[in-house]
């Protein structure tokens, strides 16, 4: 069942960690589709990212530098923008198997995905609160698209925002405290222990998809400012923002493509999806330097790879 609360209250219990009514699992040794992350990693210990190479879009996770790209999904249905847990045990992504959009659950212990969601309106962009407890995702169950929580067992789905406009792509902070989000076309900041929003772009047609440096100093996003969808950077505070995946002067705007930014968990790195003349217009993962420099293809299959998450 759905729980709403006001703002103030909502800010109470995510300061005090009090939405939270089911223990973590502990760890097990279980793999999933023989899937292994080695000793002392999770079984998703990878970078995940979802694929139409068979024909339809499925999960896969392949090796950090690429190779060894695994089907961790196998579904007539979408299923598309996976998120590993913190500990590389668990995935969520999400699916319309259900038929519509709702976010599952591939847990450790094996077995089916477990619909988490589980109504008939349109639940995505799944992200894990940092210790595991909790995830926050876009759900339009309500009217329009609104950020929303929930415990990581699918209980206590909680109304984050409350706007007349578009609120999707969530994130949160490394210290759980803020919540990255795009508001219309720009990106906004919620701060979970005031209930304040900032705003952090005003560059149009459109900023979202963002998403935190491990070390909660930088934020990675998309922006179409420069006339073609790219991987931008910028200060935490929203300063400094600057275009990492610059198309070469003279190509043409609409042969490139970069997006959904995801960060290495050094923090040293950044993983995002694009095409590109290289690319023959085909979709594929890229991983770069936080910097923009070092830009290197990961995968190569035909059809769209995209939606990197790195564990």
């Amino acid at each position: 069942m759905q729980r709403r609360f006001s703002i103030a209250a909502i800010i109470a219990v995510l300061a005090t960690g009090s939405l939270v009514h089911s223990e973590r699992p502990s760890a097990t040794t279980s793999v999933i589709r023989g899937l292994s992350g080695g000793q002392g990693k999770g079984i998703f210990a990878r970078v995940a990212f979802h694929s139409m190479r068979d024909g339809n879009s499925e999960i896969y996770t392949m090796n950090a530098n690429g190779g060894n790209e695994t089907s961790v999904t196998e579904d007539p249905a979408t299923d598309m923008d996976p998120a590993i847990s913190p500990d590389g045990r668990d995935m969520v992504f999400t699916s319309n198997r259900s038929g519509n959009n709702d976010i599952f659950l591939l847990s450790r212990h094996g077995g089916d995905p477990v619909n988490l969601t589980d109504n008939p309106f349109n639940d995505g962009w799944a992200r894990w609160s940092p210790d595991g407890r909790q995830i926050v995702f876009h759900s339009n169950r309500d009217g329009n698209f609104e950020i929303y929580v929930m415990d990581f067992d699918g209980q206590m789905p909680t109304r984050l925002t409350d706007y007349g406009g578009i609120d999707q792509f969530p994130d949160w902070s490394p210290d759980g405290r803020k919540i990255l989000f795009r508001r219309d076309v720009d990106i906004y900041v919620l701060d979970v222990t005031t209930g304040d929003t900032e705003r952090l772009t005003n560059a149009p047609p459109l900023n979202q998809m963002a998403t935190w440096s491990p070390d909660g100093n930088q934020i990675a996003f998309m922006s179409t400012r420069d006339g073609y969808p790219s991987v931008f950077t910028m200060n935490a505070d929203g300063s400094q923002q600057v275009n990492r995946t610059p198309k070469p002067e003279g190509d043409l705007a609409s042969d490139w493509m970069s997006r959904a930014p995801s960060w290495s968990r050094n923090g040293k790195r950044i993983y995002f999806a694009s095409f590109r003349p290289s690319t023959g217009g085909d979709t594929e993962v890229f991983v770069m330097n936080a910097d923009g420099s070092h830009v290197r293809r990961l995968t190569s299959a035909v059809g769209v790879d995209a939606s990197p998450r790195a564990w």
